[in-house]
């Protein structure tokens, strides 16, 4: 299987960047952070490898990774897998509707 780009929606950066910033916040070091940036980038590789990773969710389209607490949502395209969204569990729901 061909490797393909991975791109991330503005949505699943600005997710990303939320919870980097959080755990930077909260525990005063960057150590959490680093560490979570290091496992997405990671794993991020592996999907450019295997685009079918992630199980399908039910809309048929959108395919889901869990990553330890957090879930990877991405979208196969012609040219390029799009992240389109970057889920913490632990977050309340409600703070994260837009």
């Amino acid at each position: 299987m061909a490797h393909k780009k991975v791109i991330w929606s503005v949505r699943a950066g600005i997710e990303l960047k939320e919870n980097l910033e959080f755990y930077l916040e909260r525990n005063g070091n960057p150590n959490y952070s680093i560490k979570l940036l290091e496992e997405v980038e990671e794993l991020i590789q592996t999907l450019s490898k295997s685009h079918f990773i992630g199980r399908l969710t039910s809309n048929k389209i959108t395919r889901v990774i869990p990553m330890d607490v957090y879930l990877i949502f991405y979208e196969i395209q012609k040219e390029q897998i799009e992240i389109v969204s970057f889920w913490d569990n632990r977050q309340d729901q409600l703070m994260r509707i837009t």
